[in-house]
């Protein structure tokens, strides 16, 4: 489709540019995944994303060890993070209102705190702009990243006691409390792995637009859940798998340089992202409704002994 309708984004320069972009949508995706595993949704993703994406830029100046600002930035993000745990996971809060009045909360302060600019120049320091702009036959650094942060994740959800244990919480919390699994730390520990990667979106955001403003986390709030979504994670909790979150993250931003190179207006990019979702949602629905059909007639038609 994509050779059809503009060839020019599947040449060089182009395939650079949607690498980029999907991988840093596919690291704040792989959070919002595990939020939803767990029964939740996180609508503050871009208050998360702009703020480390601000921190760095703000604090590192020339001059200045970027590694500590780095770090900064992740743990503001990790916190962030984890007071929505705590009013979700240990108050029981709705994770929807918790999560859009944070975000308001957030975005109101970040408002505060640097004005529509981060920085007097608003630039991103040289050596992150460096890094994440280099690519290696034409896919981004970025991706890479991804791929790397991805297969982590994957090997601690499938081959850890706490990673297996995420899924059980989120399908029925109640059963996994009664055999024993601490789901408040559970869901706390899956806010901070959230946290965590939303920071490094924001902060590979920051290096590879170069001069973001305050806005630049908002795209995420949507193309976060459409991902998760289109990977096949359900919204209400259970499983899911970080390579179909990759695969997803890579058709979305896809879509969107098509659009862009055709010279559709942008908005079709987010009706399109909506249509995305709600097929998405839809399909795991229809999907577990046959299945939860499927084995009540097994039961039904087994014999008894």
């Amino acid at each position: 489709m994509s050779l059809f309708l503009a060839p020019a984004s599947m040449r060089g320069p182009s395939i650079s540019v949607v690498t980029a972009l999907a991988g840093i949508l596919a690291i704040a995706a792989l959070g919002q995944m595990l939020i939803l595993m767990i029964g939740g949704i996180d609508l503050s993703v871009p208050v998360m994303v702009a703020v480390s994406a601000g921190i760095v830029i703000r604090y590192g100046l020339p001059g200045v060890d970027l590694l500590p600002v780095v770090l900064i930035a992740l743990g503001v993000a990790v916190a962030f993070s984890l007071v929505n745990g705590f009013f979700i996971s240990v108050l029981r809060l709705n994770a929807l209102i918790v999560t859009l009045g944070t975000l308001g909360i957030g975005t109101g302060a970040i408002t505060l705190w640097t004005g529509v600019s981060f920085s007097l120049t608003g630039a991103a320091p040289q050596a992150l702009t460096s890094f994440a702009r280099a690519s290696v036959f034409n896919v981004n650094v970025c991706f890479f990243v991804a791929l790397g942060v991805a297969a982590v994740l994957g090997v601690a959800l499938a081959r850890t006691r706490v990673g297996r244990r995420v899924p059980a919480v989120g399908a029925n919390r109640r059963a996994a409390r009664t055999l024993g699994t601490r789901t408040v730390a559970i869901e706390l520990g899956v806010f901070a792995g959230a946290g965590l990667l939303y920071g490094i979106a924001g902060v590979l955001i920051a290096g590879f637009i170069g001069t973001p403003d305050t806005s630049i986390g908002a795209p995420y709030q949507l193309a976060t859940v459409t991902a998760a979504a289109i990977a096949g994670v359900a919204l209400n909790g259970g499983p899911g798998s970080v390579a179909p979150v990759i695969g997803a993250s890579l058709f979305l931003q896809l879509l969107d340089q098509v659009i862009a190179i055709a010279g559709l207006p942008t908005g079709v990019g987010t009706i399109l992202q909506g249509i995305s979702l709600v097929v998405a949602v839809a399909a795991i629905t229809i999907w577990q409704l046959l299945s939860t059909g499927v084995r009540r007639v097994g039961r039904a038609t087994r014999p008894r002994s």
